[in-house]
């Protein structure tokens, strides 16, 4: 049964449309060869009399012409690909019997049989997401074309070593144009975000994503400023020098926390926060891995971030929270709630409101592996 749905994909994967990414990985390990029924076509000319009427009759009875018998689709074993040259060719083995494969010029999702023991056929093989190949043996022989469709169905794969066949730049880390955010306060909020939504404090920052930095803007970015004598962080008595020099701060005190929920609401993990990286995603190597049976997590439904704000200088203390799809990225619920003390009481007392107001909708956790 497991070849029928092959066959299905089969009708999708004509076109050349569906082109492999990700440096044309082919998952490579176990797969299982299967043979389907044959076809028969008369070719003009060539065939001997009564030709079409035979091959009529050969596709009719499943192939009992002559003698030969081809029913439902067969299982030919299980073989082994081993892929090379970063996705462009790969080795279909069974035993001591060994096949080469090579990428066609024009399609790469289209693999062709270097050689299959005659000059009169072809073996194609076209890769669908990556681990399901299906393909046909087609050529001609005695005046009548013949096709039999075959697919490799995946058992046991992985991916491939590619290393080295990524064309992409590493991306460089720009430090002069960032602000790092205070890391006690970064501390206290990712505490503060875990104790409401029950997750242990051991494993927040598996569940929690929270910037170390955050880009430069035009308000934190202002210069260096100069003050007169008597100012304000400027004193009068300074022997020998009429002004003085404030640099903008190198830290803020603007924390933003995120998570992520599936549709029933738990937790998910997060990857850890990159400051090359905007998005929040889901912490899944199954994920990642093309080649693996199935993702380890589903995917995320919503994102629920704070802000927290405390800003000593204007006497800020607050909290925002906001409720968020994480596909759209539109907001679907957000509060913002005014910290009413100072320090930690206040921020705690502020995260608790503003959760509050959007429905409060953690529903536990997806637990580690």
């Amino acid at each position: 049964m497991r070849y029928l749905n092959c066959a299905i994909v089969a009708l999708v994967a004509g076109a050349p449309s569906m082109a492999v990414a990700e440096n044309n990985i082919i998952c490579e390990g176990t797969y299982e060869f299967f043979n389907g029924a044959d076809t028969v076509t008369a070719l003009p000319g060539e065939a001997p009399e009564n030709g079409a009427k035979a091959a009529a009759l050969y596709n009719e009875y499943s192939g009992a012409w002559l003698g030969h018998f081809m029913g439902k689709p067969k299982s030919e074993g299980l073989h082994e690909v081993k892929v090379s040259q970063c996705g462009r060719q790969f080795i279909l083995s069974q035993g001591a019997k060994q096949m080469l494969f090579l990428q066609s010029i024009m399609d790469d999702t289209l693999y062709v049989a270097q050689d299959i023991g005659t000059a009169e056929a072809e073996l194609t093989l076209r890769v669908v997401d990556h681990k399901i190949m299906v393909g046909s043996v087609a050529g001609k022989s005695h005046g009548f074309a013949f096709t039999i469709p075959v697919a490799l169905d995946p058992r046991d794969v992985s991916a491939p070593d590619m290393s080295g066949c990524s064309d992409d730049p590493a991306p460089t880390t720009e430090i002069h144009d960032r602000q790092t955010i205070d890391p006690a306060l970064r501390e206290e909020a990712i505490g503060i975000v875990a104790a409401e939504l029950g997750i242990p404090s051991a494993k927040a920052e598996h569940y929690i994503s929270a910037a170390r930095t955050v880009a430069k803007t035009r308000q934190t970015d202002t210069g260096v400023s100069v003050l007169q004598p008597g100012e304000p962080g400027c004193p009068i008595k300074l022997t020998g020098v009429k002004t003085c020099r404030v640099y903008p701060p190198d830290t803020t005190t603007i924390v933003e926390t995120n998570v992520l929920l599936d549709e029933e609401g738990r937790l998910l993990p997060v990857k850890p926060h990159s400051p090359h990286e905007t998005r929040v995603e889901v912490d899944d190597p199954d994920a990642a891995d093309i080649c693996a049976p199935k993702a380890k997590y589903p995917s995320a439904k919503q994102r629920i971030r704070f802000k927290f704000l405390a800003i000593d200088e204007e006497g800020i203390n607050d909290v925002q929270a906001m409720l968020v799809d994480a596909t759209t990225n539109l907001a679907q619920r957000a509060h913002y709630s005014e910290g009413k003390h100072a320090g930690l009481l206040g921020r705690t007392e502020a995260a608790r409101e503003a959760y509050a107001a959007i429905g409060a909708p953690v529903q536990g956790l997806h637990e580690l592996p």
